[in-house]
């Protein structure tokens, strides 16, 4: 009865192949998440260096990785591209060539509206394309850094759209769920208008206050600073692009944030105590109502 229980073993399987495209922090994670819950017989990760792939190799994100494109994404039921947001879309273009009839194709891109948009248009009738974004990640990088329980309780928005294939984004959203994501269903447009406020604008202000700093401050930093410019550690490549391909919201989100700040620098310099007292219990209402404090 041993190919009984072989047998069971592969059909209760969420997917029979996955490929996951760029195993960095990401895809990694992934890749590990995906092996521990064993959602799929056969994990196969793809680099584009040689030592992005034995290092993938050494942290056991994958069943195989590989540096040929074409040859991973053949034949899975499941493609994730987990590169840079710069490069999602022409790595879906080629993606798309090679994968099986009604496969599902997605990625992970902080940045939704162009992305899905092209990648729509390119993606030919066969593939089923849902655009995702999961709200996790760290400040470290690379496959060295990755964790099978970093999207345990983490937000993971999916993409709907008038071209969404129904089915394809339900089988999507139960993977998640798997992996211990909070699945939410947005258009990009709304995902694009969130993560401005809830993502966009916190890197661009720890960027900034960052810069801000000279040496001596600096040398006096405690947890304030040290807590408000972690996430100015993240990838400049990578954040560069994200305000790129996110401009108009990203733009929205810091003129906001410029006019509360103007508010308090005025409300200081005319030392109004009370609009200053009424300034700061509002936002600390609204800190100590963020899930995770």
């Amino acid at each position: 009865m041993t190919w009984v229980r072989g047998f069971l073993r592969i059909i209760m399987k969420m997917f029979d192949k996955i490929a996951i495209v760029g195993v960095g922090l990401m895809g990694g994670s992934i890749g590990l998440a995906v092996k521990k819950k064993r959602l799929a017989r056969e994990v196969v990760g793809v680099c584009r260096r040689e030592s992005s792939r034995r290092r993938a190799l050494r942290a056991k994100v994958a069943d195989r990785v590989t540096l040929d494109l074409a040859e991973a994404v053949k034949g899975a039921d499941l493609v994730i591209i987990a590169a840079p947001v710069g490069k999602i879309v022409g790595l879906a273009g080629i993606c798309v060539k090679f994968m099986k009839k009604n496969a599902i194709l997605t990625d992970v891109g902080s940045s939704k509206k162009r992305i899905v948009s092209s990648i729509e248009k390119l993606s030919s009738k066969k593939t089923n394309f849902v655009g995702a974004h999961p709200m996790a990640g760290s400040d470290k990088s690379g496959v060295e850094n990755a964790q099978a329980g970093i999207f345990k309780d983490a937000v993971v928005v999916l993409t709907k759209t008038a071209g969404t294939d129904r089915r394809s984004l339900g089988r999507l959203g139960r993977f998640w769920k798997s992996l211990g994501g909070c699945v939410l269903v947005l258009s990009p447009e709304k995902h694009d208008a969130h993560a401005s406020l809830a993502s966009y604008l916190p890197h661009a202000v720890s960027y900034a206050l960052s810069l801000t700093q000279d040496g001596r401050s600096v040398k006096l930093a405690a947890g304030s600073l040290k807590d408000t410019t972690r996430v100015a550690s993240s990838d400049p490549e990578l954040w560069k692009d994200i305000f790129l391909l996110s401009e108009g919201p990203t733009l929205k989100a810091i003129a906001s944030f410029t006019r509360n700040l103007e508010k308090l620098k005025i409300a200081i310099k005319k030392r109004r105590e009370k609009t200053i007292l009424r300034f700061l219990r509002r936002a600390k209402k609204i800190s100590d109502g963020i899930p995770g404090r």
